[in-house]
């Protein structure tokens, strides 16, 4: 699998992104506006050859095979080969489609290319494709899909797409590799593996959204003269992270602590006290101005050692755990706080689901995480309740937990799943996967760009939910707290990658001493 790039280049609007209806909705608008679709079409293809010619000192004598489908994504990719063939590579073409049905745009290019002699061919079945030419190209150009595929890819198409990706050939897709699902990343079956991947006026959500994010190669978002009134006055339900959309607050010269919040993080249990440290130590290195550990008396020890920035408020427990006893006494020693962070190695039973319910009461900002979410499984309507902001922080099963839907299925449909939780319990729901996703109440979706594998361990979460609790605290509204935890905590594991951390060796500890080095990036 080549590497994917996280975050598209270029373009001004390069993170608002696209469904494939309406791009096609754009594009018409963009025709209605005297733009015509040939002109459209041509400007895919220049820029998609110049973004190639950028890669390779020399094109001449370069042997580029074309893969050509039916649409309007195979018109680019004959377009593209009339660009490389005038910059005198030699050009193939397997026209996986038959030119007598070719329509509009598309057709006019398949002209072009057959009087202006370019090799081509109409492939009916495996046996008209040369293995040869394709192992032996230099670069192929993948224009058989476009964003418009919903349906698993079959018959010569699986075929092509297998040569495709055991060429070795440095490999160019037009918009987006053909087999991915544009609005999911769903990959359908198979699809190309990319090098580079030139869309065209927005990215689209499976260029972000894995697995589809990991078949793009670099993914350049270019402009092909869409008019701008047309990008402007597009509200993307979906927009991929990135630094221009976070905005952290000034801090006046004469402030103080107090300036910037009193989060109150309330969890642990023995044998788990090392949640609610890293969840501690990490929103003091986020700005919170204070910050209080409520935990259970018998780990108060052991954290008191490791935490020398944030003080702690032990609490009577039982077994390990906090008690029912002692509910009265957490609810008033938070209740002046600033925000509340819950949930990071509670413990599951009896006693702890009545604190998690005691603390949906609490009318300051709330997140919840891990066993505070397990704590409430099957009792969702609970959140309904709330008043104040609120922000909970599942991984997948835990989200299945809560709601009753099995794991797969929410990991498949997550899209539409947690669009429809967030709404229904106004709440910001973070789902944590390797493409994180941010949905708000109003129904937007945000989709992060930033970390890497090396946050598959244990611990990772209780660092996310430290630095979300922490810009609660500071005062920011869930959803902007939900945006500044989520990018910053995958872009410090991408600085502790950068700077010599392997995946395997990256530890939760090892991001939070990288939140600094992210937070200058940010500011950068």
């Amino acid at each position: 699998m080549k590497v994917a790039k996280n975050v598209p280049k270029k373009g001004v609007d390069k993170m608002k992104l696209s469904t494939s209806v309406q791009m096609r909705e754009m594009d018409a608008k963009a025709v209605e506006m005297g733009i015509p679709d040939i002109v459209l079409m041509e400007n895919a293809a220049i820029k998609s050859f110049f973004e190639l010619k950028n890669r390779f000192d020399n094109l001449e004598g370069k042997l580029v095979v074309a893969f050509v489908g039916a649409g309007n994504n195979g018109g680019d990719a004959l377009a593209i080969s009339r660009h490389l063939h005038n910059a005198r590579a030699n050009v193939y073409i397997y026209l996986l489609a038959d030119p007598k049905k070719l329509k509009g745009s598309a057709k006019v290019n398949y002209e072009a290319v057959r009087n202006m002699g370019i090799q081509h061919s109409v492939v009916h079945s495996h046996q008209d494709l040369s293995e040869q030419i394709i192992h032996e190209a230099d670069i192929i150009i993948d224009g058989l899909f476009g964003t418009g595929l919903t349906r698993p890819v079959e018959g010569v198409y699986r075929d092509a797409i297998e040569l495709i990706n055991r060429s070795g050939a440095f490999v160019l897709s037009v918009d987006i590799p053909s087999g991915v699902r544009a609005d999911t990343g769903e990959v359908l079956g198979i699809a190309v593996e990319a090098d580079l991947t030139p869309t065209f006026a927005l990215a689209k959500p499976g260029h972000i959204l894995y697995p589809g994010r990991s078949y793009c190669g670099e993914l350049v978002v270019v402009d092909i003269s869409t008019p701008r009134e047309v990008i402007d006055e597009f509200e993307p339900d979906f927009v991929a992270l990135d630094p221009d959309q976070l905005q952290l607050k000034q801090r006046p010269a004469d402030s103080h602590k107090g300036h910037y919040g009193h989060l109150a993080v309330v969890g642990g249990s023995v044998g788990k006290s090392g949640a609610v440290i890293m969840a501690s130590k990490a929103a003091v290195a986020s700005g919170t101005g204070l910050v209080t550990a409520v935990i259970p008396e018998p780990i108060n020890t052991a954290f008191e050692a490791s935490v020398l920035e944030a003080m702690s408020y032990p609490v009577p427990a039982y077994g390990g755990m906090f008690e029912s006893a002692a509910i009265d006494e957490i609810v008033g020693f938070i209740s002046d706080k600033s925000a509340v962070c819950f949930g990071m190695g509670l413990g599951i039973n009896d006693n702890t689901r009545r604190v998690a319910r005691a603390m949906l009461d609490v009318d300051k900002p709330l997140l919840i995480d891990a066993d505070g979410i397990n704590a409430l499984s099957g009792e969702a309507e609970l959140l309904k309740k709330r008043n104040s902001a609120t922000v909970l922080t599942p991984h997948p099963k835990e989200l299945s937990r809560l709601i009753g839907v099995p794991t797969q299925e929410i990991v498949k449909n997550r899209l539409s799943i947690v669009r429809e939780f967030s709404s229904t319990y106004n709440v910001v729901l973070v789902l944590k996967m390797a493409d994180t996703l941010i949905a708000t109440p109003e129904g937007k979706l945000y989709i992060n760009t930033t970390g890497n594998v090396g946050l598959a361990t244990g611990g990772s979460g209780d660092v996310l939910s430290g630095m979300i609790g922490a810009f609660l605290a500071q005062g920011y509204d869930p959803t902007e707290a939900a945006k500044l935890g989520v990018y910053l905590h995958g872009l410090a594991a991408d600085i502790a990658i950068e700077e010599g951390f392997t995946y395997e060796s990256l530890k939760p500890s090892d991001v939070i001493d990288h939140i600094n080095a992210a937070f200058v990036e940010l500011y950068q």
